[in-house]
């Protein structure tokens, strides 16, 4: 028997590297989606402006990346922005494994469409156990 491995996020793609701006005292973990703010910089993407209760920079563009390795700013006061870091550009992923600063923004209709539109395919992967022989 054959098992589907339903722990992974990117099952066939396209990667790229980008500079990803992280606020301070942040993690981003793999499967995070991305986008750029106002100021052009790349952050966690959210439909939410104002997630962390203060003004923030609005989001001018959908969600373009999907977050690659896990990136995290250990300063307290400053953000940071990381380089060459790996993104998931186009292709299939697993939609259950992706992370969103909003939690509603999983299931909006709105923020799916544009991460379509944007060369993503999204699968809901279950584990499976699949027979490989007949006498299994």
């Amino acid at each position: 028997m054959a098992t589907v491995d339903n722990s992974k996020i990117f099952h066939e793609g396209t990667y790229s590297d980008v500079s990803v701006t992280v606020p301070a005292n942040t993690t981003y973990q793999a499967g995070t989606v991305l986008g750029r703010n106002k100021d052009g910089e790349l952050v966690a993407f959210s439909t939410d402006n104002n997630v962390a209760a203060e003004p923030g920079p609005e989001f001018n563009t959908s969600p373009l990346y999907i977050l690659a390795q896990t990136l995290q700013n250990t300063d307290a006061s400053n953000e940071e922005e990381f380089d060459l870091v790996r993104v998931f550009e186009t292709g299939v992923v697993n939609a259950a494994k992706l992370i969103f600063v909003k939690t509603a923004d999983a299931t909006d209709v709105k923020v799916l469409d544009a991460l379509k539109a944007n060369g993503f395919r999204l699968r809901n992967v279950e584990e499976l156990t699949v027979k490989t022989s007949l006498s299994e």
